[in-house]
């Protein structure tokens, strides 16, 4: 009907703004990748995120153990037992933190870097108990090195070794008597710090 009133002309000169459109709009459908797509660019920036920042201990409990055997076990916010030491004595306390299946924690495997670059080490927090009552030794192993120094050079050169070979440090605390009474202690892993975990329950201390 166009070419009727207007010519062939008019007719030719539609159907080159038509296909100049085309041309105009084509790049902007087809440019739309994952760069353009908000979406994708949120997902690799968490992820990158994720990758630079330092990893935390995944633990829902722990087990306290003296002489090797299970005194205390706390776990997914239930727990049992109890540390007791005898006024003037110490014990020597292992921490052996479980993960969500109840399977030791391999702390070793958790790597952890402050703003300065340095590495950051597994420690242990405990607070909130009467000072009266007793003491808590977190050098114990520290001191008993100390003292035995020179009579076990060889055996602490080996112990080394291992502790190098494994990757994995013991988390051992001393708990000294110092009257008769109970309190109880806020319990913590450190990862560097702050703490990666914190006891939901007070681990309960008889000093008799």
């Amino acid at each position: 009907m166009f070419t009727r009133f207007y010519g062939s002309g008019f007719s030719v000169a539609i159907s080159r703004l038509m296909l100049l459109a085309f041309v105009t709009v084509l790049p902007l459908m087809g440019g739309c990748g994952e760069s353009d797509n908000p979406i994708v660019e949120d997902d690799h920036d968490h992820d990158e995120h994720d990758h630079d920042a330092p990893l935390h201990a995944d633990v829902d409990g722990f087990v306290l153990e003296v002489d090797e055997k299970e005194v205390y076990r706390q776990f997914q916010g239930t727990h049992e037992g109890g540390l007791t030491v005898k006024a003037g004595e110490e014990i020597e306390v292992h921490a052996v933190f479980l993960e969500a299946d109840g399977h030791e924690a391999h702390l070793d495997e958790v790597e952890g870097v402050d703003e300065h670059g340095h590495r950051e080490e597994f420690g242990l927090g405990l607070s909130g108990y009467d000072s009266a009552i007793i003491k808590i030794h977190l050098d114990h192993d520290e001191h008993d090195h100390d003292e035995h120094e020179d009579e076990h050079d060889d055996d602490h050169d080996e112990h080394d070794d291992d502790h190098d070979e494994h990757g994995e440090e013991e988390l051992v605390f001393g708990l000294e008597g110092l009257k008769a009474g109970t309190t109880e202690i806020k319990f913590q892993l450190l990862h560097g710090d702050h703490p990666d975990f914190t006891g939901a329950l007070l681990v309960p201390v008889t000093v008799e």
